[in-house]
């Protein structure tokens, strides 16, 4: 029987960490796949999921202008249940927004790739997502777009939320869940997708 396997995106912000690889109907019990780094973080249900490998990359950095630091992938090497290998990947990418040169441009995309090539099995259904901080004529996903799926894009800040899969037919349901409200409220807007692995 098909599993319905379901991504939901929260805020790439610091203190904030409730992005989280889930699946419908999961359970309570989730573990932190690996340690937090600047402001991101992967949770999977271990009711449904072996953790088969973890990981962080730094993949580019600020431009002087704006500077937080260095920018890092983080990734999850996790086998279902049911058998389906996923390679989840959750990244919050360089500012200035959509600038290029350095590591801001698609140096940034090409790290990312050098990632997935590096850790990712073959068969496995690659999910990368995040706040890229690049809007949708950036180099950084322009160079992207030639190399995966681009399954979903936010519209918030110019589109800079991006959802990209190496079986994009897969994704059969997406949503714009919106920003949130109160304490949990973000800048962005949550961004869900719904693949269904035959």
């Amino acid at each position: 029987m098909p599993q319905w396997v379901h991504i939901t995106r929260g805020a790439q912000s610091p203190g904030c960490v409730h992005t989280v690889c889930s699946v419908h109907n999961v359970g309570p019990r989730t573990q932190d796949a690996f340690a937090r780094c600047l402001d991101i973080a992967v949770r999977v249900p271990e009711d449904r999921f072996i953790l088969l490998g973890s990981g962080k990359q730094d993949v580019g950095e600020d431009s002087q202008l704006q500077y937080y630091g260095k920018r890092s992938a983080q990734w999850v090497h996790l086998k279902h249940t049911d058998g389906t290998q996923v390679f989840f990947i959750n990244h919050h990418g360089p500012l200035p927004v959509s600038s290029g040169g350095g590591c801001t441009g698609s140096a940034t995309a090409h790290n990312i790739m050098k990632v997935i090539a590096r850790h990712a099995h073959k068969g496995d259904a690659i999910i990368l997502m995040g706040d890229f901080n690049a809007e949708p004529k950036s180099s950084r996903i322009q160079e992207l777009d030639k190399r995966l799926d681009h399954v979903y894009a936010g519209t918030c800040m110019g589109g800079v939320d991006h959802i990209y899969s190496n079986c994009g037919d897969e994704a059969v349901e997406k949503q714009n869940l919106g920003k949130g409200a109160g304490q949990y409220g973000s800048d962005h807007d949550a961004l869900s997708v719904t693949f269904k692995f035959r």
